[in-house]
């Protein structure tokens, strides 16, 4: 007779992972990973692919902290955090309403064993040839607690250069007061960025550089 015993925090993560990208390539054409590595020496590692049949998209954000390896799905949850998402996007919301666009995104995290519900409305105005706002109003919640996170962003994307520049304020539950940030990043190459930011914690400026790569398949 067989024992099963219950999944340790470490063997949790890559348990629930593995069948969702076993399953990726059946789903539809354009999967996408994303690899960034962070001057603290952090990596992540973002796999995303879309479900055609349902304008939806399921995925997947890796990292790792203190490694200059990026994040893989079978590494142990030692040093790794995970969190599986579904994103719904509404692509055309009502004439009346202000905002071009919404999406609705569903989260886990299974080292926290608690779900994430977020909504994003977003709206794009051109400004001028090669030069486009986006305004990003976002709300969060937490499953099974008081818990929220709201976040307000405004940015300019040059296409001619591929630099975009943005501006955004954050607050949660336990920090109600709106700190910002500033960032630039700058596409270097079709599948690679460089992103500066500067935040306001409240009590000091957290300055960060990283760096990114994509790769669709």
């Amino acid at each position: 007779m067989a024992i099963r015993r219950p999944l340790t925090r470490s063997a949790l993560l890559p348990a629930l992972l593995s069948p969702l990208f076993a399953a990726a390539p059946a789903l539809a054409d354009g999967t996408e990973a994303k690899t960034a590595l962070k001057a603290d020496g952090s990596t992540s590692l973002t796999y995303s692919t879309p479900v055609q049949d349902y304008g939806a998209v399921v995925g997947l954000d890796l990292s790792a902290t203190g490694s200059s390896v990026a994040p893989t799905v079978g590494q142990s949850a030692d040093g790794l955090g995970g969190t599986a998402y579904a994103k719904v996007t509404v692509a055309r919301l009502p004439d009346w309403m202000v905002w071009e666009k919404g999406t609705v995104n569903v989260s886990v995290d299974p080292n926290d064993a608690a779900s994430k519900l977020a909504t994003t409305f977003e709206r794009t105005i051109p400004l001028t040839s090669g030069l486009a706002a986006t305004l990003a109003d976002t709300y969060q919640v937490k499953a099974g607690s008081q818990a929220w996170e709201t976040d307000k962003s405004l940015s300019l994307k040059l296409t001619d250069v591929g630099t975009t520049f943005a501006v955004s304020t954050k607050a949660t539950s336990n920090s109600p007061q709106l700190l910002p940030t500033v960032s630039a990043q700058q596409q270097l190459a079709p599948d690679f960025t460089v992103t500066t930011s500067v935040a306001d914690t409240g009590s000091t400026l957290n300055k960060s550089i990283t760096a990114g790569f994509t790769h669709r398949w």
